[in-house]
């Protein structure tokens, strides 16, 4: 006889811009087992190497050169593609059945870039949204978020 794999009723997704970790809750209710797959940091690839000063121009006429805007934050451009690495991993987990249910904590900014990053089938799984960084809270204290949302 094979061995049932059961799938965990829910993962709660504890994100910023630069670390996410998952929470996995077999049943509800039950307590939040930390779930090693989920951990996930900005990587080296995702990371922009500083500059010491804006880019340069050239005037349209004559030899001057000033400084350009910068333009976009480049760390703002890091957390983007780190969250968006993190929304792709949420979506081919969802299309394996991972999880049944879905919370996601994030950091507002993050959670705006996790929200429009997933698709339909994947949003439609969400429970919960928790507009607020607690990405470093221990499994008890997001268990309690948790029930408290939960209660009518």
């Amino acid at each position: 006889m094979d061995d049932i794999v059961m799938t965990p009723e829910t993962l709660v997704l504890l994100a910023d811009g630069r670390r996410a970790r998952g929470l996995l809750e077999a049943r509800r209710g039950a307590a939040l087992a930390e779930a090693a797959a989920w951990a996930m940091e900005i990587s080296d690839a995702e990371r922009i190497t500083p500059r010491d000063r804006p880019p340069r121009s050239f005037d349209r006429v004559g030899q001057g050169r000033h400084a350009m805007e910068a333009g976009a934050d480049p760390h703002e451009d890091e957390e983007r593609r780190f969250l968006l690495r993190v929304a792709q991993k949420l979506t081919a987990a969802a299309q394996a059945k991972a999880f049944d249910h879905l919370v996601i904590a994030a950091a507002p900014r993050a959670l705006g870039i996790l929200r429009a990053a997933l698709p339909d089938k994947t949003r439609a799984m969400v429970q919960f949204e928790i507009a607020k960084d607690i990405v470093d809270e221990d499994a008890a204290a997001v268990a309690k978020r948790l029930a408290d949302l939960r209660m009518p």
